[in-house]
């Protein structure tokens, strides 16, 4: 069941504006933690994995508001909510800081209609979103349970198959350690989309496990290239462009179904719609159907991670980039079916993000 936060950290470099948030709160029912500016908040945040409904001041000595929130939201990627408090000249700060997900701002002095007001919109914020994640598993676990031909292949192999589909994604993931999660949350967009678009049940767990290995060939990547710290040049890209034909040699012809469908999205998911992708430069419907949902899906997750050559984007920045374009990227890259349904339900993409954070090793 879930239910509301009622927990909140209070972040303000003046005490008798601290203790009236408090004083304010608590008679609201809420457990209040107090920091004294931002260092102390991210210590607090922390100490304590269940803190994430936090009030800030934007104005303070040693770590201001921006920053607080913009390294907790790097450094503990928590499904976070922040109110900030703005004082006079400090709106020009509000794009910043909805950029970095802020939702609430608050002037000083703060009434307590207008506290009790932005607490319970960004409550109910986090509550969708851990309804839509507590829906998003219960949904997996159902398709796991009420299928009778989803185990076909499963029973074929007297249970190893999701062994080794898990150790054959560990072997990536030990190649390209900043992206651990990666793999496995492509497979969860895949299987996602694959509901979205009408595949049959089995096809959806069966490009879930598939997804997972699309990046199985960066295996036969040098480390000087997939492991450089910057762009590519011309000649490391092309260098990193044969992972998709590995990945293919790799998974083919291994008369298992799931290695089957791994092979052709391995060898097809850097395709794009408009016919500029590689390797083959296949457009269109030439492009396997499986390959065109892991493509958005593993586009989605790499600008949401961090990289080597780049910071992680957040949701909102996510999808414009996939629904709009930023130069690199432009949405005649996708399948315009897939990219609309994409853009309609987009928080269902957020939601198994947030729900499988990249692990800190």
């Amino acid at each position: 069941m879930v239910e509301a936060e009622h927990r909140i950290l209070v972040v303000d470099d003046e005490p008798v504006i601290r203790k009236l948030l408090a004083r304010m709160l608590e008679r609201a029912n809420f457990t209040v933690d107090q920091a004294v500016d931002g260092l102390d908040g991210l210590k607090h945040l922390s100490d304590d994995a269940g803190l994430r409904l936090v009030i800030s001041d934007l104005r303070m000595p040693n770590c201001g508001g921006l920053e607080f929130v913009r390294r907790a939201t790097a450094e503990f990627r928590r499904d976070f909510e922040f109110i900030l408090l703005t004082g006079d000249g400090d709106k020009s700060d509000a794009i910043e800081a909805l950029r970095l997900g802020v939702r609430e701002f608050l002037d000083k002095p703060v009434g307590r209609d207008d506290l009790e007001s932005a607490v319970q919109k960004a409550q109910e914020r986090l509550l969708e979103r851990d309804r839509e994640q507590e829906r998003v598993r219960k949904l997996e676990l159902e398709n796991i349970s009420k299928s009778e031909t989803l185990d076909v292949v499963t029973r074929k192999l007297g249970g190893a198959e999701q062994e080794m589909i898990d150790r054959l994604s560990l072997i990536s993931q030990y190649r390209d350690i900043e992206t651990a999660e990666h793999c496995v949350r492509v497979g969860l967009y895949s299987q996602l989309l694959a509901d979205m678009v009408g595949l049959d049940m089995q096809t959806q767990r069966t490009i879930r496990l598939a997804g997972i290995l699309h990046d199985i060939g960066k295996v036969g990547v040098p480390d000087e290239v997939l492991l450089k710290e910057g762009p590519l040049t011309d000649t490391e890209f092309d260098i990193m462009k044969r992972h998709t034909e590995t990945g293919f040699a790799m998974l083919n012809a291994s008369g298992n179904p799931v290695l089957e469908q791994a092979a052709i999205i391995a060898r097809y998911h850097h395709e794009k719609w408009e016919g500029t992708g590689y390797c083959n430069g296949l457009s269109g419907e030439e492009i396997p159907i499986v390959a065109r949902i892991v493509s958005i899906a593993d586009v989605y997750d790499a600008l949401r991670s961090s990289r080597r050559y780049k910071p992680p984007y957040d949701h909102k920045e996510a999808v414009s980039i996939i629904t709009k374009g930023d130069g690199r990227t432009t949405p005649e890259m996708f399948d315009p079916h897939l990219l609309q349904l994409f853009a309609e339900h987009n928080s269902r993409f957020a939601s198994i993000f947030d729900s499988m954070p990249d692990q800190i090793v």
